[in-house]
């Protein structure tokens, strides 16, 4: 890949943090610079504003632009910033109107969270959203930057930060593209996002221009992006705004992603949690996926456990479930839409039978662990003694404290004198639960 690394000549961070990546280019680190060893790059001087860059300046076969500059902002903090190029209305700060240019989301992540690494103390790191110019680049392209006053341009531990951030800059493939809407310019929502899960944004809209935007802005910001899920920030929006976004990306067909779904999504790569999601609306649109290890790919396959089964295995002690599958690996535990687990597990189709066995086996465990039950072939039979209310009224037991006493295995003296042991009010139950070659598992 080649890489155009620019600068303005009148910009004092900019040129900070070239004259910081100079320094640093000659006293390497033990490996060397991933950047420069993976890539090749080529630093160049912009002689005006870096917003009025023109694409003719660009490499003509370069693959990626990063420009180094400063941020400025009327709320200064100090802070280290990536963000991509474009102006969702007019061109106030350089490049066109209505006009993205194309963004790198898996290089700002990995700079972003590089950042995170190498920031002095009293640094914020983020994420800003989409502004400024230039658009034209035809390249994706986008900006890093240390501000947010000359302090903080002039800073050399900041400088030395951000330029480290750059040559240390090595993309993980595995990221999950996306656009985001909603929130204010530092865009906190999706820098914690970035930061924590494989979420990795392109174009991001400050809540502002959610009411005005069109759905040719957003195919825009999709295919600039690259992206293939959309967020929306719905904590910083009104709700007319999230209807407004919400019927636009639904017209697109392009999804929506929560971040808490990210953060259960973990390393799972985006088709095979897909695949999932659309296998388990088979059984329930509201149905709800919650990953243990590794999912390997393979399809989509179903494990249901009788209802009954599973409640006497694992109703009320479900982290007993879950840390087994957390054994197991491969393999999502459901729930419906109010949180209840329910007996459905999903695995892929070469894991299925070493899932369902290694289940069956801990739930016969649990059964007869806990009641009296034995297995007989492919029958589990169990007997279990309860209070039973109307045996107590025949002995002339008023409902109330005495039927709690007995409840609790303690006997009861009426007020006749007779004395009322837990046995005289408790009956026996016996039943049956059948799984087809049980006898393989017990």
């Amino acid at each position: 890949m080649k890489i155009d690394i620019i600068h303005s000549t009148i910009d004092i961070a900019g040129i900070n943090l070239r004259a910081m990546m100079d320094d640093l280019i000659q006293n390497p680190p033990e490996g060397g610079w991933p950047l420069l060893s993976k890539q090749e790059v080529i630093f160049r001087e912009w002689g005006d504003r870096i917003i009025n860059t023109d694409n003719a300046f660009v490499t003509s076969d370069a693959d990626l632009v990063i420009f180094l500059a400063r941020h400025a902002s009327v709320n200064p903090v100090p802070v280290l910033t990536v963000h991509p190029a474009g102006n969702f209305t007019t061109a106030d700060l350089g490049g066109n109107s209505h006009e993205l240019g194309f963004a790198a989301p898996a290089w700002m992540r990995e700079i972003l969270r590089n950042h995170r690494k190498y920031a002095p103390e009293g640094f914020r790191v983020s994420y800003e959203i989409t502004h400024h110019g230039p658009t034209n680049i035809h390249v994706p392209y986008f900006f890093v930057e240390v501000g947010s006053t000359e302090t903080e341009w002039r800073n050399i531990d900041a400088a030395r930060a951000a330029a480290t951030s750059v040559l240390m800059a090595d993309p993980d493939e595995k990221i999950i593209p996306m656009i985001g809407f909603g929130g204010t310019h530092y865009a906190a929502r999706q820098t914690s996002i970035a930061l924590e899960t494989q979420g990795a944004f392109g174009h991001m809209m400050h809540t502002r221009n959610i009411a005005g935007v069109d759905i040719s802005m957003i195919q825009q910001m999709i295919a600039k992006s690259g992206a293939i899920v959309a967020h929306v920030d719905k904590k910083s929006m009104s709700k007319l705004e999230i209807v407004h976004i919400e019927k636009l990306l639904a017209k697109l067909g392009i999804p929506e992603v929560t971040e808490g779904d990210l953060h259960k999504i973990g390393t799972i790569p985006w088709k095979i949690w897909t695949n999932f999601i659309s296998f388990a609306k088979g059984f329930d649109p509201a149905m709800k996926l919650f990953p243990h290890g590794e999912i390997g790919t393979g399809s989509p396959v179903s494990i249901i456990l009788p209802e009954d089964f599973f409640s006497e295995a694992f109703r009320g002690r479900e982290e007993v479930l879950f840390a087994e599958l957390d054994r197991i690996s491969g393999v999502f535990h459901t729930t419906d839409k109010c949180g209840k687990v329910l007996p459905i597990l999903l695995t892929t189709s070469s894991r299925r039978q070493n899932v369902a066995g290694d289940l069956i086996a801990l739930s016969i465990q649990q059964i007869t662990r806990t009641q009296g039950a034995t297995v007989e072939g492919d029958q589990i039979i169990i007997t279990r003694r309860q209070f039973d209310a109307s045996l107590a009224r025949v002995q002339g037991i008023p409902s109330g404290p005495l039927f709690g006493k007995l409840v609790a295995g303690e006997s009861v003296i009426l007020s006749d004198g007779r004395m009322i042991t837990p046995d005289m009010v408790t009956k026996t139950i016996r039943f049956i639960i059948h799984i087809p070659r049980l006898e393989n598992y017990s």
